[in-house]
């Protein structure tokens, strides 16, 4: 391993912690300022990777983290501009483009920005569980990428655990868990 792929797998152990420290918050403002940073990270680090894809997308998703941020403006919360993030992200899978792999993260970030604009717990664990940790997991192994592995392994275990430890319980907003 080189010392530019020693770096990325180092910068990527940090994107996780960053994003580990997200899901941590109370604060869902607060959260989504987590994930902004780590969506630079994360860029950064596949950027080093040679993975344009996973490159671009990242910046799409710091994207979408400032619009989630700031939902409570009306500007940020609209379905418009939902719409344009979600085209952006695909726009940002069409051009970079380098084979049927690049579609998983393309999916995922697609599939999961309207999911994430209406703000439910339960169905964005379900979308989380069967396709943006899967999709991203394949793009990661396929791109070397270590610490997005690791990361969405743990997604996937903390979605679960999660599910089980609320399925009984109402979230912030009155919606049941499970």
């Amino acid at each position: 391993m080189d010392l530019q792929a020693i770096l990325a797998q180092g910068i990527g152990l940090v994107a996780t912690c960053i994003a580990f420290l997200s899901f941590q918050c109370k604060d869902t403002r607060k959260l989504f300022l987590y994930q902004m940073l780590s969506a630079a990270v994360w860029a950064l680090h596949f950027g080093l990777l040679g993975a344009s894809t996973g490159l671009l997308l990242n910046v799409a998703g710091m994207i979408r983290c400032i619009f989630l941020y700031n939902a409570d403006k009306r500007w940020a919360r609209s379905n418009v501009a939902m719409v344009l993030v979600t085209l952006l992200m695909a726009v940002c899978g069409v051009i970079t483009w380098s084979g049927w792999i690049c579609v998983l993260p393309i999916i995922a970030m697609v599939v999961g920005t309207p999911v994430m604009w209406q703000q439910k717990g339960k169905l964005l664990r379900w979308v989380q569980l069967f396709i943006i940790s899967p999709f991203w997991l394949i793009y990661n192994i396929s791109n070397a990428s270590i610490a997005g592995i690791l990361t969405e392994s743990l997604n996937m275990i903390s979605v679960v655990v999660s599910l089980v430890r609320f399925r009984n319980q109402k979230l912030e907003n009155g919606e049941k868990q499970a």
